[in-house]
């Protein structure tokens, strides 16, 4: 009798642990689940404050950027899509639009155009303006602005060590490495990056 007794114990047990640990699971995962909906919020809140130079980070998974109606997650996954990068394998997308721009008045001793000349026009196209202005007696006045679109991609890829080898069954028998690859795309077609660097800080 005691044995039966002894084994229903046990079992209950071993049931109550299963359930207590079930419960922590799910209790971390709710936990993550709200802290990452909480740094969503904040970084939403911030996006739409009057607040410069200030970014926080959102959290999103693959499938919450496929199916966002935000027009910029939609540009992402656009561009990704054209890039080939696999979805699976991104680790982190960054987003930039910027512009810089530059008013430089000439004023010359000499007149150089005909009395009540006043010219004020634009031209260029989507990525580069120029606002020229002309007014008697000489002076020029130049405003050009260029805008920047940039798609940042980090994504995780699989090396060999050696180099991959023309010949595929070779592969077979060599190691490999998961390198993380950067890929920018700068949609501007007068803005040229010289230089690169990424750098993730270990703990």
């Amino acid at each position: 009798m005691k044995k039966y007794i002894y084994i229903g114990v046990t079992v209950l047990l071993i049931g109550l642990i299963i359930t207590m640990v079930t419960a922590i699971n799910q209790s971390q995962k709710y936990k993550e689940l709200y802290f990452k909906e909480l740094q969503n919020v904040e970084a939403y809140k911030l996006d739409n404050s009057n607040l410069s130079g200030q970014v926080k980070q959102y959290q999103m998974t693959i499938d919450e950027l496929y199916t966002s109606k935000d027009s910029i997650d939609q540009k992402l996954m656009a561009t990704m899509k054209e890039l080939k990068i696999e979805a699976k394998k991104v680790k982190e997308l960054q987003y930039q639009l910027a512009h810089a721009t530059r008013t430089d008045t000439i004023t010359l001793k000499d007149t150089i155009f005909v009395e009540n000349t006043s010219v004020d026009t634009t031209f260029g196209d989507e990525w580069y303006n120029m606002h020229l202005q002309l007014e008697y007696p000489s002076t020029i006045v130049t405003t050009p602005t260029f805008n920047s679109e940039q798609y940042v991609y980090i994504y995780t890829q699989k090396e060999y060590v050696g180099g991959k080898s023309k010949c595929f069954f070779v592969n077979w028998f060599k190691k490999t490495y998961t390198s993380v690859e950067v890929k920018v795309e700068e949609k501007s077609p007068y803005i040229e990056t010289i230089t690169q660097k990424f750098i993730r800080v270990e703990k």
